[in-house]
C-alpha cells in the first residue's frame, strides 16, 4: 500500500514539476502561498486548487491563469498535433479535425474537394506541418 501511494505521489509530483506556474499549476492556492517554497507549500496550494478553485481560475482567466484565456492554436501547431487525423479527414474530404482546422483558419466554407484533390502533394513524407499549412492557404 506505501508503494502504490508513494508511486501516485510521484506521479502527480513529476507531472505537475513542469507547468508553468510551478507545481501547484494556477489558481487560489497558488495566490495563497506564493513566494513560498518546499514540498509541503506546494502540496497545501495543490490541494486547495484541487476543491474547485482551479478549475474556476482556469475558466474564468484569473487567479494566474489569465494565460489560459488568451491561449491560441496557430494551423501549423494544430496541423502538428493533429497530422493522421487531419489526413484522414483531407482523404476522405470530410471530418470533424478537418472541419475544426478550417474554422480555425477561418476557411469553413473553402472547397474541401480541393484539399482532397491535392492530398498526396500536402501530405508528402519531407512536408513539416509549416509547410502543409501553408500550402492549404494558397489552395484555398
Amino acid at each position: 500500500m506505501k508503494k502504490l501511494v508513494m508511486i501516485i505521489a510521484m506521479t502527480l509530483f513529476v507531472g505537475n514539476t513542469f507547468a508553468a506556474h510551478g507545481p501547484a499549476g494556477c489558481g487560489l492556492g497558488s495566490y495563497l502561498f506564493a513566494g513560498k517554497e518546499g514540498l509541503v507549500f506546494n502540496v497545501l496550494a495543490a490541494t486547495v486548487n484541487g476543491t474547485g478553485m482551479q478549475t474556476f481560475a482556469m475558466s474564468t482567466g484569473t487567479l494566474g491563469c489569465e494565460d489560459a484565456q488568451q491561449a491560441k492554436v496557430s494551423g501549423p501547431v494544430f496541423i502538428q498535433n493533429n497530422r493522421e487525423k487531419l489526413a484522414n479527414d483531407i482523404a476522405r474530404g470530410q471530418g470533424e479535425t478537418l472541419q475544426a482546422y478550417l474554422k480555425l483558419i477561418g476557411a469553413d466554407t473553402a472547397d474541401r474537394k480541393v484539399l482532397q484533390q491535392n492530398f498526396a502533394t500536402l501530405f508528402a513524407a519531407d512536408n513539416d506541418a509549416e509547410s502543409i499549412h501553408g500550402q492549404i492557404i494558397e489552395l484555398i
